[in-house]
């Protein structure tokens, strides 16, 4: 379907599922169509059509909470997301879509329990274990945030999308050394991801291994497909630590001379940020495996599936000095 017909397409995917109103495809293809065209109310009644046609199936109950967002009617979407759990309580995805829209409405407090029976009924899911970790984080509960980002690495190791959040949440904690373990576990496994280089470095300067981060850096100019902007950040870490050499210098100086009266220890250039490292900034997407095949109820936006609420970011980290 071509941008601007898709009245056209609506219409004649209308006429084939009044042909074949028993088929369900006819009427996702319908629905999906209609909320192109941004018609909710006709997508919802296609969609309404395919829940009755598969009772069972919570998918299409889902899409019909998703038409009800569309229009900003939360208490319905609520209320259809809820309906799908009643469908089909051992159903993962619909406990874990419950579960990120609560979280991305900023009720991470209501979100806690679909999340955790959402890992419980389907444990390889990392993006769970994902939204879970940023629910507790938000209520201030960085231990269980913490401990979800964990467990959910236990069942996908290597998984980036929980190392990045876990990283973040122990360079906020200060817990330089845990999070250098993180980074260095991310690049066993992409050893050309140039921001993890970056965020290796940023721990290093505050871990006083200077050296170190100043290779860190220069690796991820290195690899970097654009290394426009880790050169910039090499180059400036490099004249950092040339000021911060010279003003221990000039302080040595007068300390032999006996001068102690007005050295300079420092200034807010002496800085290191992460405003290149490694976030948790990409939104949590859900494609769910649930979803695949032509025949199937599938969300048109991967961004209802998923929390706004990234929030867990690495607070910036410095040091006064930079020397070696």
């Amino acid at each position: 379907m071509s941008e601007g017909r898709f009245d056209e397409a609506a219409e004649r995917f209308a006429r084939a599922a009044a042909e074949e109103p028993q088929k369900g495809s006819r009427w996702l293809e319908l629905a999906r169509a209609e909320l192109l065209a941004d018609r909710p109310e006709r997508a919802r009644a296609a969609f309404a059509r395919l829940a009755a046609l598969r009772p069972n199936d919570p998918r299409p109950v889902v899409e019909i909470a998703f038409t009800h967002e569309l229009q900003r009617d939360y208490d319905a979407a609520l209320r259809a997301y809820g309906r799908a759990i009643e469908i089909a309580p051992e159903s993962a995805y619909a406990h874990r879509v419950l579960g990120t829209r609560l979280l991305r409405w900023n009720q991470a407090d209501a979100a806690l329990d679909p999340l955790a029976r959402a890992c419980a009924l389907e444990p390889t899911h990392a993006e769970t274990w994902k939204a879970l970790g940023l629910a507790r984080h938000q209520l201030g509960d960085r231990a269980g945030a913490e401990s979800a980002f964990r467990e959910g690495l236990r069942h996908r190791p290597n998984e980036r999308t929980l190392q990045l959040p876990l990283a973040a949440l122990l360079v906020n904690a200060r817990r330089y050394e845990d999070a250098l373990a993180i980074y260095d576990a991310v690049l066993q496994t992409d050893r050309r991801f140039a921001a993890a280089h970056v965020g290796r470095g940023i721990l290093l300067h505050e871990l006083r291994r200077y050296d170190e981060a100043e290779a860190a850096f220069a690796r991820a100019v290195e690899v970097a497909d654009d290394p426009r902007p880790y050169q910039a950040r090499l180059v400036a870490y490099r004249r950092l630590r040339a000021t911060a050499a010279s003003t221990q210098s000039s302080e040595r100086r007068r300390t032999s001379r006996g001068d102690v009266s007005g050295s300079d220890t420092g200034s807010d250039s002496d800085t290191v940020t992460d405003s290149d490292t490694v976030t948790d900034s990409d939104t949590v997407t859900d494609s769910d495996s649930d979803d695949t095949g032509s025949d199937t109820a599938s969300a048109s936006d991967s961004d209802r599936n998923s929390p706004e609420t990234d929030s867990l970011q690495p607070a910036p980290v410095s040091s006064d000095t930079a020397s070696r």
